[in-house]
This record gives C-alpha cells, sequence and structure tokens, in this order.
C-alpha cells in the first residue's frame, strides 16, 4: 500500500502524506475511507490552527497547497499522536503491565480488521422447465 494519503473537498482531489506513515517501517494492514462534512466555518478554523501554529495567510494563496494543509491539519494533527504512540508502544518492557496491555490490544486490532474474504458464491443451477 501507498503511503500517500488522498483526501477530496467538493470533487478536488488532493494528495498529501500521512503523518503517521512517513517514516513508518510497519507494513500498511489497511486504508481507511471517511466522509467528514465540513461546513466553510470548519474548514476555516482548520486554517485558523494551521495559521496559530506558525503558518502564513499567504501560504493559502496557492489553492493546491492550501488544501494540503486542510487535509494535513484535520489528519495529521491527530496522525502525530498515532505515531507518537505507536513508538512508546514499540519501547515497553515485556512482562509490565503496559506491555500486556499493548499485546491485548494489538490482538484484538489484528481480530477486528482481519481481511474479510468474499462470500462464497452459490451455484446457480437452472430450473429445468416442464412443457
Amino acid at each position: 500500500m501507498t503511503k500517500q494519503a488522498f483526501g477530496m473537498v467538493n470533487g478536488q482531489v488532493t494528495e498529501f502524506t500521512a503523518a503517521h506513515r512517513a517514516f513508518n517501517d510497519t507494513p500498511a494492514a489497511m486504508q481507511l475511507t471517511l466522509t467528514v462534512p465540513m461546513s466553510y466555518e470548519d474548514i476555516a478554523a482548520a486554517y485558523y490552527l494551521f495559521i496559530n501554529g506558525g503558518g502564513l495567510l499567504s501560504d493559502l494563496d496557492d489553492a493546491d497547497w492550501a488544501r494540503q494543509v486542510l487535509f494535513d491539519t484535520l489528519f495529521n494533527d491527530s496522525a502525530a499522536a498515532i505515531e507518537e504512540t505507536r513508538l512508546e508502544m514499540a519501547e515497553l518492557e515485556p512482562g509490565t503491565e503496559e506491555h500486556e496491555l499493548a499485546q491485548a490490544i494489538r490482538a484484538r486490532v489484528a481480530e477486528i480488521f482481519a481481511p474479510v474474504s468474499a462470500p462464497a458464491q452459490r451455484k446457480r443451477s437452472r430450473a429445468k422447465v416442464s412443457r
């Protein structure tokens, strides 16, 4: 699977790097598609966060970049926390309660998100028509 992510707003597709995948060498197990209803005010709030975090209003002059910023702010702020937690979990010492919890969570994730095979196709038989 690709490490790139894609978002779409009003029919305009944008490609961006998912923060939790940028330097992640663990194999991707799934792709996630979300529909997140957002108003223009919601989008403005995301840009407000971006600018208060060090971005510039002029960064929004390039529409393609501005769309990437939206997805980066919307998705990657949370994804960065996921990446940080994944790295912390990798460092847990075996035999500790935290490690046991992490192992139990990993096992449950493997069950919940196991690939689903396509349902078996029923054999179709032609009904004999009597005349």
